[in-house]
Protein backbone atom coordinates (compact mmCIF):
# COMPACT_ATOMS: atom_id res chain seq x y z
CA UNK A 1 0.00 0.00 0.00
CA UNK A 2 1.44 3.35 -1.03
CA UNK A 3 0.55 6.54 0.80
CA UNK A 4 1.19 10.24 0.55
CA UNK A 5 0.75 13.28 2.76
CA UNK A 6 -1.68 16.08 1.89
CA UNK A 7 -1.39 19.45 3.67
CA UNK A 8 -4.65 21.21 4.50
CA UNK A 9 -5.65 24.53 6.05
CA UNK A 10 -2.25 26.16 5.74
CA UNK A 11 -0.42 23.17 7.18
CA UNK A 12 -2.57 22.78 10.31
CA UNK A 13 -3.33 19.24 9.11
CA UNK A 14 -1.17 16.66 7.37
CA UNK A 15 -3.42 13.92 6.07
CA UNK A 16 -1.93 10.53 5.28
CA UNK A 17 -3.81 9.23 2.25
CA UNK A 18 -3.43 5.62 1.15
CA UNK A 19 -3.87 5.43 -2.62
CA UNK A 20 -3.85 2.02 -4.29
CA UNK A 21 -5.20 0.24 -7.34
CA UNK A 22 -6.59 1.59 -10.58
CA UNK A 23 -9.94 2.15 -12.18
CA UNK A 24 -12.83 4.23 -10.93
CA UNK A 25 -12.06 5.92 -7.60
CA UNK A 26 -13.61 4.75 -4.34
CA UNK A 27 -13.31 6.60 -1.03
CA UNK A 28 -12.73 4.36 1.99
CA UNK A 29 -13.03 5.63 5.58
CA UNK A 30 -11.45 3.42 8.22
CA UNK A 31 -12.80 2.37 11.59
CA UNK A 32 -11.25 2.08 15.03
CA UNK A 33 -8.63 -0.48 13.95
CA UNK A 34 -7.23 0.96 10.73
CA UNK A 35 -3.94 -0.94 10.91
CA UNK A 36 -5.74 -4.27 10.43
CA UNK A 37 -7.45 -3.28 7.18
CA UNK A 38 -4.66 -3.56 4.57
CA UNK A 39 -5.85 -6.95 3.29
CA UNK A 40 -9.35 -5.64 2.71
CA UNK A 41 -8.06 -2.51 0.97
CA UNK A 42 -5.99 -4.75 -1.31
CA UNK A 43 -9.15 -6.69 -2.22
CA UNK A 44 -11.00 -3.48 -3.07
CA UNK A 45 -8.01 -2.24 -5.06
CA UNK A 46 -8.30 -5.12 -7.53
CA UNK A 47 -11.34 -3.35 -9.03
CA UNK A 48 -11.02 0.27 -7.94
CA UNK A 49 -8.60 3.04 -7.23
CA UNK A 50 -8.99 3.05 -3.46
CA UNK A 51 -8.39 6.37 -1.71
CA UNK A 52 -8.24 5.88 2.06
CA UNK A 53 -7.39 8.91 4.23
CA UNK A 54 -6.35 8.42 7.85
CA UNK A 55 -8.25 10.43 10.43
CA UNK A 56 -5.92 12.86 12.26
CA UNK A 57 -4.62 10.88 15.23
CA UNK A 58 -4.43 7.67 13.20
CA UNK A 59 -1.35 6.61 11.26
CA UNK A 60 0.62 9.53 9.86
CA UNK A 61 -2.24 12.07 9.93
CA UNK A 62 -1.74 15.00 12.28
CA UNK A 63 -3.74 17.96 13.55
CA UNK A 64 -6.19 16.16 15.83
CA UNK A 65 -5.78 18.92 18.42
CA UNK A 66 -7.58 21.31 16.04
CA UNK A 67 -10.72 19.13 15.91
CA UNK A 68 -13.36 19.19 18.63
CA UNK A 69 -16.16 16.95 17.36
CA UNK A 70 -17.53 14.93 14.45
CA UNK A 71 -18.71 18.08 12.68
CA UNK A 72 -15.18 19.49 12.59
CA UNK A 73 -14.04 16.17 11.13
CA UNK A 74 -16.75 16.24 8.44
CA UNK A 75 -15.65 19.65 7.19
CA UNK A 76 -11.98 18.67 7.29
CA UNK A 77 -12.83 15.74 5.01
CA UNK A 78 -14.78 18.01 2.69
CA UNK A 79 -11.67 20.21 2.48
CA UNK A 80 -9.62 17.12 1.64
CA UNK A 81 -12.06 15.98 -1.04
CA UNK A 82 -12.01 19.45 -2.58
CA UNK A 83 -8.20 19.41 -2.55
CA UNK A 84 -8.16 15.99 -4.24
CA UNK A 85 -10.96 17.03 -6.64
CA UNK A 86 -13.03 13.96 -5.79
CA UNK A 87 -16.69 13.98 -6.76
CA UNK A 88 -19.30 11.51 -7.98
CA UNK A 89 -17.65 8.50 -6.37
CA UNK A 90 -18.79 5.80 -3.95
CA UNK A 91 -18.00 6.16 -0.26
CA UNK A 92 -17.40 3.12 1.96
CA UNK A 93 -16.98 3.40 5.72
CA UNK A 94 -16.49 1.01 8.62
CA UNK A 95 -17.43 1.65 12.26
CA UNK A 96 -16.32 5.22 13.09
CA UNK A 97 -15.63 5.61 9.36
CA UNK A 98 -19.19 4.49 8.63
CA UNK A 99 -20.51 7.19 10.92
CA UNK A 100 -18.30 9.73 9.13
CA UNK A 101 -19.37 8.42 5.70
CA UNK A 102 -23.05 8.81 6.59
CA UNK A 103 -22.46 12.34 7.86
CA UNK A 104 -20.60 13.29 4.67
CA UNK A 105 -23.29 11.78 2.46
CA UNK A 106 -25.92 13.75 4.39
CA UNK A 107 -24.05 17.05 4.13
CA UNK A 108 -23.18 16.73 0.42
CA UNK A 109 -25.35 13.97 -1.10
CA UNK A 110 -24.55 15.13 -4.62
CA UNK A 111 -20.84 14.33 -4.13
CA UNK A 112 -21.29 10.58 -3.61
CA UNK A 113 -22.82 8.11 -6.05
CA UNK A 114 -23.28 5.22 -3.60
CA UNK A 115 -22.84 4.62 0.13
CA UNK A 116 -21.62 1.44 1.85
CA UNK A 117 -21.74 1.23 5.65
CA UNK A 118 -19.98 -1.69 7.37
CA UNK A 119 -20.83 -2.15 11.05
CA UNK A 120 -21.44 1.57 11.20
CA UNK A 121 -21.64 3.53 14.42
CA UNK A 122 -23.71 6.69 14.73
CA UNK A 123 -27.13 5.54 15.97
CA UNK A 124 -28.25 4.57 19.47
CA UNK A 125 -30.73 1.97 20.68
CA UNK A 126 -30.96 1.88 24.51
CA UNK A 127 -32.31 -1.66 24.36
CA UNK A 128 -29.25 -2.77 22.38
CA UNK A 129 -26.51 -0.35 23.44
CA UNK A 130 -23.25 -0.13 21.52
CA UNK A 131 -20.46 -1.71 23.54
CA UNK A 132 -18.40 0.75 25.58
CA UNK A 133 -15.15 -0.59 24.15
CA UNK A 134 -13.15 2.15 25.87
CA UNK A 135 -13.74 0.54 29.26
CA UNK A 136 -14.18 -3.22 28.71
CA UNK A 137 -11.34 -5.69 29.38
CA UNK A 138 -9.12 -6.49 26.37
CA UNK A 139 -10.48 -10.03 26.08
CA UNK A 140 -14.07 -8.76 25.83
CA UNK A 141 -13.04 -6.15 23.30
CA UNK A 142 -11.33 -8.80 21.19
CA UNK A 143 -14.41 -11.05 21.29
CA UNK A 144 -16.59 -8.16 20.13
CA UNK A 145 -14.25 -7.33 17.27
CA UNK A 146 -13.41 -10.78 15.89
CA UNK A 147 -15.42 -13.99 15.63
CA UNK A 148 -12.20 -16.03 15.45
CA UNK A 149 -10.64 -15.57 18.87
CA UNK A 150 -7.49 -17.43 17.80
CA UNK A 151 -6.72 -15.05 14.94
CA UNK A 152 -3.56 -12.99 15.18
CA UNK A 153 -5.54 -9.74 15.26
CA UNK A 154 -7.84 -10.94 18.06
CA UNK A 155 -4.93 -12.19 20.13
CA UNK A 156 -3.14 -8.86 19.72
CA UNK A 157 -6.16 -7.04 21.16
CA UNK A 158 -6.73 -9.57 23.94
CA UNK A 159 -3.16 -9.29 25.18
CA UNK A 160 -2.98 -6.37 27.58
CA UNK A 161 -0.06 -4.00 26.95
CA UNK A 162 1.02 -4.19 30.58
CA UNK A 163 1.64 -7.92 30.19
CA UNK A 164 3.92 -7.63 27.18
CA UNK A 165 5.75 -4.34 27.27
CA UNK A 166 8.07 -5.13 30.21
CA UNK A 167 9.36 -8.11 28.22
CA UNK A 168 10.06 -6.10 25.05
CA UNK A 169 13.58 -5.29 23.93
CA UNK A 170 13.28 -1.92 22.13
CA UNK A 171 16.61 -2.52 20.39
CA UNK A 172 15.25 -5.39 18.29
CA UNK A 173 13.04 -5.15 15.20
CA UNK A 174 10.37 -7.24 16.92
CA UNK A 175 10.50 -5.03 19.99
CA UNK A 176 10.14 -1.88 17.92
CA UNK A 177 7.20 -3.40 16.07
CA UNK A 178 5.43 -4.27 19.34
CA UNK A 179 6.04 -0.82 20.79
CA UNK A 180 4.81 0.84 17.58
CA UNK A 181 1.67 -1.30 17.70
CA UNK A 182 0.78 -0.26 21.23
CA UNK A 183 1.62 3.39 20.65
CA UNK A 184 -0.63 3.45 17.57
CA UNK A 185 -3.37 1.59 19.44
CA UNK A 186 -3.31 4.06 22.35
CA UNK A 187 -3.23 7.04 19.99
CA UNK A 188 -6.07 5.78 17.81
CA UNK A 189 -8.32 4.87 20.74
CA UNK A 190 -7.77 8.29 22.28
CA UNK A 191 -8.68 9.89 18.95
CA UNK A 192 -11.77 7.71 18.51
CA UNK A 193 -13.01 8.74 21.96
CA UNK A 194 -13.21 12.34 20.77
CA UNK A 195 -15.96 11.36 18.33
CA UNK A 196 -17.60 8.38 20.05
CA UNK A 197 -17.47 8.90 23.83
CA UNK A 198 -19.50 8.70 26.02
CA UNK A 199 -21.87 7.20 23.45
CA UNK A 200 -21.61 7.20 19.62
CA UNK A 201 -24.75 9.26 19.16
CA UNK A 202 -24.10 12.76 17.84
CA UNK A 203 -27.46 13.36 16.18
CA UNK A 204 -26.92 11.44 12.94
CA UNK A 205 -30.50 10.12 13.03
CA UNK A 206 -31.75 13.68 12.43
CA UNK A 207 -29.73 13.92 9.21
CA UNK A 208 -29.96 10.43 7.71
CA UNK A 209 -33.03 11.34 5.62
CA UNK A 210 -30.67 13.39 3.44
CA UNK A 211 -28.78 10.23 2.42
CA UNK A 212 -30.74 9.38 -0.73
CA UNK A 213 -28.07 7.47 -2.67
CA UNK A 214 -28.28 3.68 -3.05
CA UNK A 215 -26.86 2.36 0.22
CA UNK A 216 -25.55 -1.08 1.18
CA UNK A 217 -25.48 -2.07 4.85
CA UNK A 218 -22.99 -4.84 5.72
CA UNK A 219 -22.87 -6.33 9.21
CA UNK A 220 -21.13 -9.29 10.81
CA UNK A 221 -23.70 -11.61 12.38
CA UNK A 222 -21.62 -11.69 15.57
CA UNK A 223 -20.82 -7.99 15.80
CA UNK A 224 -20.31 -7.38 19.52
CA UNK A 225 -19.55 -3.68 19.17
CA UNK A 226 -22.57 -2.56 17.16
CA UNK A 227 -25.12 -5.42 17.06
CA UNK A 228 -26.73 -6.35 13.71
CA UNK A 229 -30.02 -4.79 14.84
CA UNK A 230 -28.38 -1.48 13.94
CA UNK A 231 -28.43 -2.52 10.29
CA UNK A 232 -32.21 -2.59 10.64
CA UNK A 233 -32.20 0.84 12.28
CA UNK A 234 -30.11 2.31 9.48
CA UNK A 235 -32.31 0.59 6.91
CA UNK A 236 -35.47 2.03 8.45
CA UNK A 237 -34.02 5.56 8.33
CA UNK A 238 -32.83 5.31 4.72
CA UNK A 239 -35.10 5.27 1.68
CA UNK A 240 -32.84 3.31 -0.66
CA UNK A 241 -30.95 0.73 1.39
CA UNK A 242 -30.24 -3.00 1.14
CA UNK A 243 -28.72 -5.20 3.81
CA UNK A 244 -26.24 -8.08 3.89
CA UNK A 245 -25.33 -10.03 7.02
CA UNK A 246 -21.94 -11.77 6.95
CA UNK A 247 -21.94 -15.15 8.72
CA UNK A 248 -19.04 -16.07 10.97
CA UNK A 249 -17.83 -12.51 11.42
CA UNK A 250 -17.96 -9.86 14.14
CA UNK A 251 -17.34 -6.10 14.04
CA UNK A 252 -14.35 -6.53 11.73
CA UNK A 253 -16.37 -8.43 9.13
CA UNK A 254 -14.42 -6.88 6.25
CA UNK A 255 -11.12 -8.01 7.79
CA UNK A 256 -12.32 -11.51 8.69
CA UNK A 257 -14.06 -12.05 5.32
CA UNK A 258 -12.29 -9.57 3.00
CA UNK A 259 -13.03 -11.40 -0.25
CA UNK A 260 -16.72 -11.86 0.52
CA UNK A 261 -17.25 -8.27 1.65
CA UNK A 262 -15.30 -6.82 -1.30
CA UNK A 263 -17.30 -9.00 -3.72
CA UNK A 264 -20.56 -7.75 -2.19
CA UNK A 265 -19.44 -4.16 -2.60
CA UNK A 266 -18.32 -4.73 -6.20
CA UNK A 267 -21.66 -6.35 -7.05
CA UNK A 268 -23.56 -3.49 -5.43
CA UNK A 269 -21.57 -0.82 -7.26
CA UNK A 270 -21.93 -2.53 -10.64
CA UNK A 271 -25.72 -2.96 -10.37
Amino acid sequence: MSSRSVDLNGGKFQMEVVDSGSGDPLLYLHGIAAKQEDGFLAELATNHRVIAPRIPGFGGSTGSEHLSDIHDLVYLYLDLLDELELRNLPIVGHSLGGMLAAELAAVQPERFSNVVLIGSLGLWDPEHPVLDFFSVPPTEFAAAMYADQESEAALAIATAPQAKLPEVDPETDEGKEIIDYYVERAKSMSTAAKYLWPIPNKGLSKRLHRVTQPTLLIWGDGDGICPPVYADHFGAALNNASKEIVAGAAHMAHVEKPGKVAASINKFLSA
